[in-house]
């Protein structure tokens, strides 16, 4: 493939759950793996900057765009690459493209009757993006990062390297991948057969605390910050010894508060969502509210859980 291949100035808004950010400079949409490859291949061979975009979520793209290639990971076989154990309790190795949405990855492990990812059911984004952030739920608690049995990846030299999950690093909201900047094309979960109905339950109980405690049906990117440690809480003395960032953002007086149409939501306090025409630049000025008000009240750091994207 070449240039000519991909779009030019393709805004970027529609394709992120934010609904909030400017164009790029080239767009391409990988439907299958070879695509996908071949379009990382091009911005190498073009020396153009790359930015791989997945389900959209938790990103926050600048209102002036992205420059260089953005590819639009839109590959999505799932396919049972192997199995060992007996019938009564096998071992299953399920391969997944990075751009499969992780809530199709999980209901196909759910009907499947096979255990390690059920909690992530109406986790938003992509498996690649779900281990690149090393998404994680906490009722139960579990990690996308915790079942992973291996990945390919694309070196920033292009090299094309099947790693165990060793390599990732995991850890809370962490993946090696962050600073290493490889390309994940497709990722191998080592899961456990469980019971299908139990499974469900797990999922669907899952599922409906989300909905209790998060915001629905809004433009957002997801949680705005990331929780602090036990450590932070201690040292700052924090109400009830929380770790909650919600709680914090939320005790320092700021639910419901708006700079133009972006909000902090008044359902929970570490979701931002936009009303209908948020600007980059007003999320932005939102999230300095925040963290500056949560500094003085509490003295607490608050850390960016959201990724920043292109030009501001």
């Amino acid at each position: 493939m070449n240039l000519t291949d991909c779009k030019k100035n393709e805004p970027l808004a529609r394709y992120t759950t934010f609904k909030v950010g400017g164009p790029a400079d080239y767009f391409y949409d990988a439907k299958t793996k070879e695509e996908f490859i071949s379009a990382v291949s091009l911005a190498r061979k073009e020396h153009l900057p790359l930015f791989i975009l997945g389900g959209g979520t938790n990103i926050l793209i600048g209102d002036k765009g992205v420059r260089g290639l953005v590819v639009k990971n839109s590959t999505h076989a799932i396919v049972i690459r192997g199995m060992k154990g007996s019938m009564a309790k096998k071992t299953v190795f399920i391969e997944a493209d990075s751009g499969v949405p992780m809530n199709k990855l999980v209901r196909f492990t759910l009907e499947e009757g096979l255990s390690g990812l059920e909690m992530q059911l109406g986790l938003p984004g992509s498996v690649g993006g779900a281990v690149y952030m090393n998404s994680k739920w906490t009722k139960p608690e579990g990690y996308v990062g915790d079942p992973v049995y291996q990945a390919a990846i694309i070196t920033p030299a292009g090299e094309m390297n099947t790693v165990p999950r060793e390599y990732f690093k995991f850890a809370y909201d962490y993946s090696a991948i962050q600073k290493s900047k490889d390309i994940v094309v497709s990722v191998t979960f080592q899961l456990i057969s469980g019971d299908k109905e139990q499974l469900w339950q797990i999922a669907n109980e899952s599922i409906a605390y989300r909905r209790e405690t998060q915001p629905q049906g809004v433009f957002s990117a997801g949680c705005t910050f990331k929780n602090i440690s036990k450590a932070q809480a201690l040292a700052h003395a924090t109400p009830n010894l929380t770790t909650s960032a919600g709680f914090l953002v939320d005790h320092a007086g700021l639910k419901g508060v708006k700079v133009g149409d972006a909000q902090i939501s008044p359902v929970h306090a570490n979701f931002i969502i936009n009303q209908g025409n948020a600007t980059a630049s007003q999320v932005v000025e939102l999230i300095e509210i925040a963290r500056n008000a949560v500094k003085e009240k509490f003295g607490v750091a608050l850390e960016e859980e959201i990724q920043r994207v292109g030009e501001f």
